[in-house]
């Protein structure tokens, strides 16, 4: 029998709201995620029998809008070629896990998945740059999931910080101050950028964005991440 976790929530609903359904097997998880259908909530991440279903704030939606934005146009000013794949369904049931990334991004893969209706991880890579925002809960589970199906880069946003993680040789995420999937970018300045006031708005925001990214970020060294 399932056992059913709820988080807390306020009174103005400002939190993400969560539940978390233990005890779920791979056909309980494929089950929900037919019930689900074509629409975009709830969120599903599915770890080992524990699914997690969720509703974002208005809070989480405009930080991941944000950094998708930034990713976007500081890609387009580095003269990067990519995909974005959104909060696309990835799952393999010999992994035991399924995430649906808050935007994820296909970039030295490109190629392997173009004009691609359906990305089966069981003959497709996965996606290249994953981003996870935490507002109210961690991201524990979806960093697990990545780890499992071998995502090379991940970005925990928070409000306070963001904080980019690679996958080593050894399979373990390490914390890295720059990013490798858009390159001789830190994640100081991924923060900086987003928490800047936006008086002219956001498409003027994305702009500099991007003629940041060509004229400082793109005459420096790219290599390896320290």
């Amino acid at each position: 029998m399932a056992t059913i976790t709820t988080s807390e929530t306020t009174a103005e609903t400002q939190s993400d709201q969560l539940v978390a359904l233990e005890g779920i097997d791979w056909a309980g998880y494929a089950a929900m995620l037919r019930l689900r259908g074509g629409r975009s909530l709830p969120r599903m991440t599915y770890l080992d029998g524990r699914l997690s279903l969720g509703s974002p704030s208005y809070r989480h939606e405009t930080l991941k809008k944000l950094l998708d934005y930034f990713i976007a146009s500081a890609l387009a000013g580095l003269g990067v070629p990519f995909l974005p794949a959104g909060s696309t369904t990835f799952r393999r049931k010999r992994k035991r896990g399924g995430v649906e990334g808050d935007e994820t991004y296909y970039l030295a893969n490109r190629a392997l998945i173009q004009g691609k209706a359906v990305i089966d991880l069981r003959i497709d890579p996965p996606p290249d740059l994953a981003v996870e925002v935490v507002v109210t809960h961690d991201a524990d589970d979806a960093i697990e999931v990545y780890r499992r199906l071998g995502v090379p880069e991940v970005w925990i946003c928070t409000p306070t910080e963001i904080v980019m993680l690679t996958l080593g040789e050894d399979g373990r995420y390490a914390k890295t101050e720059a990013s490798i999937a858009v390159p001789g970018v830190s994640a100081i300045e991924v923060h900086s950028w987003i928490n800047r006031p936006m008086e002219a708005g956001v498409t003027a925001w994305a702009d500099e964005v991007r003629r940041w990214a060509a004229e400082v970020v793109a005459k420096r060294p790219r290599g390896p991440a320290t």
